[in-house]
């Protein structure tokens, strides 16, 4: 195997281990997005319940508004009994009934909340059966992204011992070399020879550069980013 070679492999495990890494950081992300859904449903189901909580304020005070006024026409019937004019008995009257239009256009009101919280006791039964399902679904999702976290765990533990395998068998210059630009390029410091073209920065390269990297016996860096080249064996 070649030094090429045997950088092509380190830098397979390299990029296995890196983005082993970086699933191990979006994991809490993508259960923090998990819980954020599941706390929109119980916002949700607590929202339907002030609401009927409003609803049922509100009902209490319309029935109040009938009972008084209806109290308020006994009282009035009552002092009908006690006066003597015609003029005051039509006064009472008027005022009766200005009250049992009142207590009509309360009646209105009360029937719209009856149907409103009909309404909601609806939303509400819908809201919790959704969110009974999407609990299922969020505890699923959450214990599938811990086994994964445990098992990318373990995978680049057994990446690293297979990168440190290879490390003694690759000529110091070229190691140093290739680190150095794998740290600095943060996706790979190994790029193909394609049609002519780096695979890296994928600018034109200089013929005798294409020569070189078909050889593969000498560290051909591209003029242009700086990668590694080397040509595919196809």
């Amino acid at each position: 195997m070649t030094t090429i070679e045997k950088l092509l492999v380190l830098q397979d495990r390299d990029r296995k281990i890196r983005s082993l890494t970086q699933e191990t950081v979006d994991i809490p992300a993508r259960k923090k997005l998990i819980d954020d859904r599941m706390r929109g449903h119980r916002d949700a189901v607590a929202k339907i319940h002030d609401d009927m909580k409003r609803n049922m304020a509100d009902t209490n005070e319309v029935e109040l508004e009938i009972t008084s006024r209806r109290q308020k026409i006994l009282k009035l019937r009552d002092q009908q009994g006690q006066i003597k004019t015609n003029q005051e008995y039509r006064a009472i009257e008027n005022e009766i009934a200005t009250i049992q239009q009142q207590i009509r256009e309360t009646e209105d009101r009360e029937i719209v909340l009856m149907e409103a919280a009909e309404a909601l006791r609806t939303q509400l039964a819908l809201a919790e059966q959704t969110q009974k399902r999407e609990q299922s679904s969020v505890e699923s999702d959450m214990q599938s992204l811990d086994a994964r976290l445990a098992n990318i765990e373990a995978e680049i533990s057994q990446v690293k011992a297979e990168r440190e395998k290879i490390l003694p068998d690759i000529d110091a210059g070229w190691l140093a070399r290739y680190q150095r630009i794998f740290e600095n390029k943060g996706d790979f410091a190994m790029a193909p020879v394609e049609g002519g073209s780096c695979g890296g920065c994928h600018m034109r390269l200089p013929p005798q550069q294409v020569h070189l990297a078909r050889r593969g016996t000498d560290m051909v860096p591209c003029s242009f980013c700086g990668r590694l080249l080397y040509t595919p064996a196809f």
